[in-house]
């Protein structure tokens, strides 16, 4: 009769009634889905201490695992529930009824590891967390403990302690959070007796299969004592789908960064980079949301509606601001921190397997952001083209003949701009009182209005001022510069047409 085991890589329930009917659904849910990272330590650490595979039936798949055990019970007991902890792993035993939930642990720093100094440990403390020195060395200083890391499984926790020694030189402990049963580690397997060959199992579809690779006769092995322990390496913390979350993430933020300085210059664009721009801009966003959307652990249809919002202007934003909440909350509810930008770049790597190479967000995000950079550039001199076209060289151009609202005068009286030179400032009818009516003359000079105004006292004689301005790709508003200020302008809004045989207005 097999022994048969069940395995999470999640939080079970906390009452034990419902832990079946948690697992199951969670295998059902699993389907073809590829091992955790967990998982597949896991299998990689037992199947090397017992390459026999005493076990007659296994599966891996996403988040859930099972085991029948055949023979070598006794042996092989132990040494899951030993890994179970080590990886963070919950095992529930069919047999029994029995909830083997993992222990957790705090990372506790207890200050610079001996023979290292103050300073050059707080130094390299401040370049690991991304902190100021200063706070670095009020931690280290004074003899006070500080938890730095905690819900983690022993063997990431050993990480973090190996880390903040060959990293920060400092000296940390391990810290048990809850009072759950933690299992000592088991003597290494007897050696594999020589047994007859048997028939090839398939293994089980669409998941991992801790089967023997081959299963024929072979000479009893030589003693294990000399090799080393299979599970002697420390945990990388490697975990692909939590590296999918915090990446995707840190896209999403990028995306919502060029997004918001993309939406600034655009109305500033003409011709096709400005089409171009929000393509680039759309296609980062979804991109973002997809990778966090999967990391987080939604399914397809999720995913592809959250992609389509992403095309709904406004609605695109309020998605991109939700998503990037809720991947920091699933981030933190790992025990990963996050910033501004998500989780750290240290964090990423660990999450990575430990590669420090360029992240894939960085990658996309940087080209990206030249490509907008590039794309507001183009648009830009093509939008200065068109304004140049819609100016022309005549003195009096179309483009500002017209009755404009001034934002100086407000709603009480208009300008006139007529298409032989002339301009006239007039109230609106029962305003007089508050609109100071002026006459005189008007042209254009290289983006500038000169404006001939005649004196007072002596109408014969003009004043002449200049202003520069700028024109809207609509044509329907006009900003004029006030001469030798700092900042200030007026803004005039295009309020009709007039007639000019000249420009075709009737």
């Amino acid at each position: 009769m097999s022994y048969q085991i069940q395995l999470a890589s999640v939080a079970l329930p906390e009452a034990d009634l419902d832990v079946f009917p948690f697992i199951n659904k969670l295998r059902q849910d699993s389907g073809g889905l590829p091992p955790s990272a967990s998982l597949q330590r896991f299998h990689d650490a037992l199947l090397a201490l017992f390459p026999d595979a005493p076990w007659s039936d296994s599966h891996f798949a996403g988040d859930a695992g099972r085991l029948a055990v055949t023979h070598r019970r006794d042996e092989v007991v132990p040494h899951v529930l030993y890994l179970a902890g080590e990886f963070g792993l919950a095992v529930v035993d069919n047999q029994t009824g029995k909830v083997h939930r993992p222990a957790s642990y705090q990372v506790v720093l207890e200050g610079p590891a001996p023979g290292v100094a103050l300073g050059d440990a707080a130094n390299r403390l401040a370049a690991l967390m991304n902190k100021p020195i200063t706070e670095m060395l009020a931690l280290l200083s004074g003899g006070r403990r500080k938890v730095v890391k905690k819900g983690v499984p022993r063997s990431q926790a050993q990480y973090y302690v190996d880390a903040l020694k060959e990293r920060a030189g400092c000296h940390a402990t391990l810290a048990a959070e809850h009072d759950r049963e933690e299992y000592p580690k088991p003597p290494p397997p007897n050696p594999v007796p020589a047994r007859p060959a048997q028939a090839k199992r398939a293994p089980a579809a669409g998941g991992l299969s801790l089967q023997a690779a081959e299963a024929k006769s072979a000479m009893p092995p030589r003693s294990r004592e000399p090799e080393p322990e299979p599970y002697a390496p420390a945990d990388s913390g490697a975990d692909a789908r939590l590296f999918m979350l915090a990446d995707g993430l840190r896209l999403t933020v990028f995306a919502t960064v060029l997004y918001l300085v993309s939406a600034y210059f655009i109305r500033g664009l003409a011709g096709w980079p400005r089409g171009m721009l929000a393509l680039v801009v759309t296609v980062l966003a979804m991109a973002g949301v997809y990778r966090l959307s999967k990391g987080a652990g939604s399914n397809i249809v999720m995913r592809i509606l959250a992609m389509i919002f992403i095309i709904i202007p406004l609605a695109n934003i309020l998605v991109l601001l939700l998503l990037i909440r809720r991947g920091k909350v699933a981030l933190r509810e790992n025990e990963v921190g996050t910033g501004w930008f998500g989780a750290s770049y240290d964090d990423i790597v660990r999450l990575r397997g430990g590669s420090t190479g360029i992240l894939p967000s960085t990658t996309i995000g940087l080209i990206a952001a030249l490509g907008v950079a590039g794309l507001v550039g183009l648009g830009r001199q093509a939008a200065e083209k068109y304004i140049d076209a819609a100016l022309g060289s005549h003195p009096q151009p179309c483009a500002i003949v017209g009755i404009w609202e001034s934002s100086k005068l407000g709603p009480n009286g208009r300008v006139l701009m007529r298409d032989d030179g002339n301009y006239f400032v007039l109230p609106l009818k029962g305003q007089e009182d508050k609109v100071k009516q002026e006459e005189g003359e008007w042209s254009v000079r290289n983006r500038n209005f000169v404006w001939q105004v005649p004196l007072a006292d002596k109408p014969w004689m003009k004043v002449e001022r200049i202003e520069t301005f700028k024109l809207s790709l609509d044509g329907q508003t006009l900003t004029i510069f006030e001469p030798k200020s700092m900042g200030l302008f007026t803004e005039w809004r295009r309020a009709g047409a007039m007639k000019s045989a000249r420009c075709g207005f009737n």
